[in-house]
């Protein structure tokens, strides 16, 4: 073996070792993971099989909770964006268009029933690339609140903000102004048994 064809072995080898421990690493740090359908997107997700990924590598501290929720009542939903600064990564969204989006808030709270909602804040508007007839673009902010409502067994729906329509939560931080009338985007939405 020549020594170009050694030190190119070599390079490879080290490389795929690296990107294995990232890949390890990630997967250690996994708290939940969650899949989803979009609505009316059904050649979404990475092969075109409809299904996309949620990722929660961290739940939000009460005290950012409370920095949240003190920004969107005090400053209103303008202000959210300048509350999440620099938070560390939550977690990442596999989203259509094999886009990735960076979730730097997430938190969950039990419902009475037994299941849970979970909300999640990226740190960029979050593009809708799926046809839909209640909303296709962008949102307005910077920002897109993603809020997931599970049943006991971990499956249910996710719906966005659109726009500003958001409200500070004492157990949330933030939610959506009104759950009930907005549209559903993500569908289908389960925590995946592997997660840890």
């Amino acid at each position: 073996m020549t020594r170009n064809k050694l030190l190119m072995t070599c390079s490879v080898a080290v490389v795929t070792a690296a990107l294995a421990i990232v890949a390890r690493a990630q997967t250690d740090n996994m708290k939940d993971r969650f899949t989803f359908a979009a609505a009316n997107g059904s050649k979404a997700g990475p092969r075109g099989e409809g299904r996309l990924e949620l990722v929660v590598t961290r739940w939000s501290s009460d005290a950012e909770r409370d920095r949240v929720l003190s920004a969107v009542t005090e400053g209103g939903p303008d202000k959210l964006r300048d509350a999440l600064g620099d938070s560390y990564v939550a977690g990442w969204i596999h989203w259509p268009g094999n886009l990735d989006y960076t979730v730097r808030y997430a938190r969950r709270m039990p419902r009475p029933e037994g299941g849970e909602d979970v909300v999640l804040v990226t740190d960029s508007r979050t593009w809708i690339g799926w046809n839909s007839p209640d909303f296709t673009g962008w949102t307005d902010s910077p920002f897109t609140v993603i809020h997931l409502r599970l049943n006991r067994d971990g499956a249910g729906e996710g719906k966005l903000s659109l726009g500003n329509k958001i409200r500070g939560d004492k157990e949330a931080g933030v939610v959506l102004e009104n759950y009930a009338t907005e549209p559903t985007f993500l569908t289908e939405v389960r925590r995946e048994k592997n997660a840890a």
